[in-house]
C-alpha cells in the first residue's frame, strides 16, 4: 500500500456534516443549509463533543485541547471556553437529543475568527459491539501534526472509503516507519499475555481525551503502562487489542485486517466502566457550574 502523508491545512469546512435543523455561529442560530462553506484559505481548529441531554462530556478538557491547538499559531484575547459553552447553550435551547456529539470549529481567515456549534451524525458502539469487539484496518498515513486538532477533510475522506470500502469500524494509521501511531478518529492500545498496555509515545499522538482519562484509570489501578508503539508487522505477538474515543469510549477488537484478537479480555471491560463513572461525574460538574452562574 502507498504511504501517504496528509498535512492538516483545510481551505473550507463541510457543513454538509451538520445534523439536526440549525447550527450556532458566533452565539447565533442559523438554519441548517444557510451557508456552504468557509472561505478560501481558512484555518479551522475542532473538537468534537459527547452531549448527554445538552450537557457536554468533559468539556473543560476539550476546551483545554482547542485552546493549547489555537495558541500554536494564534494569539486571542476572546474568552474561546465561554463563546463555546454560550454557543453550546443556544444550540441545545434552538435543538435537544438524548444524546449526540457537537462539533466546535474555530476558523481563522488572517487574524478574523469565527466560532460554529452544530450537531453531527453520531453513531455509538452496540452492546453487541462491546461484548464481540469490533473489526479494524491499517491504513498507511500520518497527521502532519498530530498534537493539534486541525481539520483535515482530505484525510478523513480517503479513510472513511477504506472504512467503508472494508466494511470495517475504523482504521489504524501507519507511519513511514511502519509504527502504528493511532486511528483515524480513536486512540490505539495494546495488550500483550501478561496484559501490560502498550500506546504510542505522547508526540505520536492526538492527545485523546478518552485516551488521558484510560491512562489515569491504569496508573491508579496499578496496570502496567508502556508508551511504545507497536510496529504493524508485529501485532500478532498482543493478545488483545482495544480502542478510545468520544464515540466509542473503550471498545474492543477482534480482528485487525485478517489478525483475530481476544475481545473478553475483563481488564477492556473494567477501564469502560471507570471511564463511564468519570464521564457521568464530569457531566455533574458541568452542571454544577452553569447553577453556580
Amino acid at each position: 500500500m502507498r504511504y501517504q502523508l496528509f498535512d492538516n491545512f483545510v481551505t473550507a469546512i463541510d457543513l454538509m456534516d451538520i445534523y439536526g435543523t440549525c447550527y450556532c455561529l458566533n452565539g447565533v442560530i442559523h438554519a441548517a443549509g444557510s451557508e456552504t462553506g468557509e472561505a478560501e484559505g481558512e484555518l479551522s481548529f475542532y473538537e468534537v463533543i459527547r452531549t448527554r441531554n445538552g450537557t457536554p462530556v468533559f468539556f473543560d478538557d476539550h476546551m483545554k485541547r482547542l485552546t493549547a491547538g489555537i495558541a500554536t499559531r494564534y494569539s486571542l484575547s476572546e474568552d474561546i471556553p465561554a463563546a463555546v459553552r454560550k454557543g453550546i447553550e443556544t444550540l441545545v435551547n434552538a435543538e435537544r437529543y438524548p444524546e449526540i456529539n457537537v462539533k466546535v470549529t474555530v476558523s481563522f481567515t488572517g487574524q478574523e475568527h469565527s466560532v460554529r456549534i452544530y450537531y453531527i451524525k453520531s453513531s455509538y458502539p452496540s452492546v453487541d459491539m462491546y461484548r464481540r469487539g469490533v473489526d479494524l484496518v491499517l491504513y498507511r498515513a500520518e497527521r502532519f501534526d498530530p498534537g493539534v486538532k486541525l481539520l483535515n477533510n482530505r484525510m478523513r475522506l480517503a479513510v472513511n472509503e477504506v472504512i467503508e470500502k472494508k466494511k470495517a469500524y475504523e482504521a489504524l494509521l501507519v507511519n513511514s516507519q511502519g509504527f502504528i501511531t493511532e486511528g483515524s478518529r480513536s486512540n490505539v492500545f495494546f495488550l500483550d499475555k501478561d496484559d501490560r498496555v502498550y500506546t504510542a509515545p505522547d508526540p505520536m499522538v492526538l492527545h485523546g481525551i478518552t485516551r488521558k482519562y484510560v491512562i489515569d484509570i491504569c496508573r491508579k489501578e496499578g496496570i502496567s503502562l508502556i508508551y511504545e508503539a507497536v510496529r504493524s508487522a508485529d501485532i500478532a505477538r498482543f493478545s488483545a487489542v482495544f480502542i478510545t474515543g468520544t464515540s466509542p469510549m473503550v471498545l474492543s477488537a477482534r480482528r485487525i485486517d485478517n489478525i483475530d484478537f481476544s475481545s473478553e479480555k475483563k481488564i477492556v471491560e473494567e477501564l469502560r466502566i471507570k471511564y463511564e463513572k468519570l464521564m457521568n461525574e464530569s457531566i455533574g460538574e458541568y452542571e454544577r457550574h452553569n447553577k453556580a452562574d
